[in-house]
């Protein structure tokens, strides 16, 4: 049964409460120690951006298991749940996220994700920053990454990642589109090289 949402939220919900949730309603919304939040507001080039960083993540994908890669399998997504932790339910919804391949009808979970990425916003920076880089880590997801963008795509990259099974993050590195063709060049959890041109929006003026 599909369940709608009406008013305040009085007190906190289960996991399966919230996947009861109307799919339009719970698309612009996540879900935080049981409690269901709305997501900031993202811009159509905010979208775009994280829409380009999942098919540049696809691609590298695609390479390293075309390499061999032990057997391992990788898909890309956008804005889908990722539950963090069961109890209290909290799940986030990255705007990029590069996991390790599951049955089609299991829930992708934090022990499924390799990279989580978000993008920066006005109406986002600080949540992005603090809010969910906490949880990611305490998730125990090993890679962070912060971009920012402007008219043209991407702008710079920053990368966290995990030194044990959970947080806090440490800064890894931090790239800005000035500074060569090369987004960015890492050996973990794979290696794999992005390229500015791959994360544009619009061509530069």
């Amino acid at each position: 049964m599909t369940v709608s949402w009406q008013g305040p939220q009085p007190e906190p919900i289960t996991w399966e409460t919230y996947l009861d949730l109307d799919e339009d309603i719970r698309r612009g919304m996540e879900i935080v120690d049981g409690f269901v939040v709305p997501r900031e507001q993202r811009s159509r080039d905010h979208q775009k951006v994280g829409t380009r960083l999942s098919l540049a993540l696809e691609r590298v994908a695609v390479d390293e298991m075309r390499r061999g890669g032990h057997g391992s399998c990788y898909e890309t997504n956008t804005e889908v749940d990722v539950l963090l932790w069961e109890v209290p339910p909290t799940a986030r919804k990255p705007d990029a996220v590069l996991h390790r391949c599951l049955p089609e009808f299991e829930q992708l979970a934090a022990d499924h994700c390799l990279i989580v990425a978000e993008v920066l916003s006005t109406w986002s920076a600080r949540r992005d920053r603090v809010h969910k880089m906490s949880d990611y880590a305490d998730a125990g997801i090993p890679h962070y990454w912060l971009l920012s963008f402007d008219k043209v795509g991407a702008l710079t990259i920053e990368r966290y990642a995990l030194s044990g099974r959970a947080g806090p993050y440490t800064h890894v590195g931090t790239t800005h589109r000035d500074m060569g063709p090369v987004a960015v060049s890492a050996s973990d959890p794979f290696p794999l090289e992005l390229r500015w041109a791959e994360l544009e929006i619009a061509p530069p003026q």
